[in-house]
């Protein structure tokens, strides 16, 4: 079996010359198994392909070949995937597993990548074997937090299924992030093998939450208390994912709060602030311009973001749980006096 392709090529060719097809059958059939086994797939479908032309009735050589072919494939899929996406899988034959598998692509990412923006064409599905991800939903000016996303969730259907589709979403990286992609191109080249696999994609896909259900239940005016705008200072920490300090702190100025949330505003790039979306946040307020002691420290998760002139950014945070009632009437009194004066 040693030797390159062309060394085989030439021996098939002898053997075919001497007419002794039966010997360039099994050559054939040696090589194929060979590749597979080392997991040169394409090359062992390459080399099967050539059996088809040199004697397409050796049926018995031809499904020997691919049923090694995908034996092998399968054996050779990322287990950690397979259990990640075992929900998908099962709704797929091997030879259909083995397709998909074999045309996604390996995509890994650090943090605060984009991997692509509202209003591009990138027809492309996504499945998230590792990391966390953040979609959000830009309206005008304003970034609206629609889910995060992790292991096992999928994103990009929407552009993906649809021709000359736009991304409805924007999809950023909250961490390193290890995703296999499918484009279009490579399912629509897939063959009649797989015929019925971009349907059972789209079965899957559409019995999920959709961007449309996302954007449904997001109503952009996320809350519903009565909102008081009072004068502050905010002294914010970013939070990792064990509520522990991220980085240094930043000052914000308070536009106004509420019992469920409150919004400030800050200085920075719009880049900084997308990164925002989805993060914790410690936060504590300070009334001194209202001669006022009260201190508030409150926890809460950033889910909107609206840019304004001057590289100034609102930021739109929902606690984690409601102010209390104590806090709220507090909070009245200093809004009554604020307004009187205001007045």
């Amino acid at each position: 079996m040693a030797g390159d392709p062309a060394e085989h090529e030439k021996l098939i060719a002898q053997y075919l010359q001497e007419n002794n097809r039966p010997a360039a059958v099994q050559l054939l059939v040696n090589l194929i198994e060979k590749n597979a086994r080392g997991r040169k797939f394409e090359q062992a479908e390459t080399l099967r392909e050539r059996l088809f032309e040199i004697d397409a009735m050796a049926l018995a050589a031809i499904v020997k070949t691919g049923e090694i072919i995908e034996a092998e494939k399968n054996s050779a899929i990322d287990k950690d995937h397979l259990d990640t996406w075992a929900g998908l899988y099962a709704k797929l034959t091997q030879e259909e597993a083995n397709a998909l598998f074999y045309a996604l692509k390996l995509e890994q990412h650090p943090a605060n990548h984009m991997i692509f923006r509202q209003g591009e064409m990138h027809p492309r599905l996504y499945l998230i074997d590792k990391g966390q991800l953040k979609m959000f939903y830009r309206q005008v000016d304003k970034a609206i937090l629609l889910k995060e996303l992790g292991p096992g969730d999928r994103f990009g259907e929407d552009a993906f299924f649809f021709a000359d589709a736009f991304c409805t979403t924007s999809v950023i990286t909250a961490s390193q992030a290890k995703l296999r992609v499918l484009i279009r191109d490579d399912l629509d080249k897939m063959g009649q093998k797989t015929a019925g696999l971009a349907a059972k994609l789209n079965d899957y896909c559409r019995n999920l939450e959709s961007v449309a259900d996302l954007l449904k239940a997001r109503d952009l005016e996320r809350r519903v208390d009565e909102r008081s705008n009072l004068s502050a200072k905010v002294l914010v920490q970013i939070l990792d994912a064990a509520n522990q300090p991220a980085l240094k702190p930043f000052r914000g100025e308070l536009l106004d709060i509420s019992a469920s949330g409150l919004a400030f505003l800050m200085k920075t790039t719009q880049k900084a602030s997308s990164a925002l979306l989805g993060r914790n946040l410690k936060m504590e307020l300070t009334f001194e311009e209202l001669a006022s002691d009260l201190k508030i420290s409150c926890f809460g998760m950033v889910v909107a973001v609206n840019s304004e002139p001057f590289n100034e950014y609102v930021i739109h945070v929902e606690f984690a749980r409601n102010l209390s009632a104590d806090v709220m009437k507090e909070l009245e009194e200093l809004s009554s006096i604020y307004e009187a004066d205001s007045g």
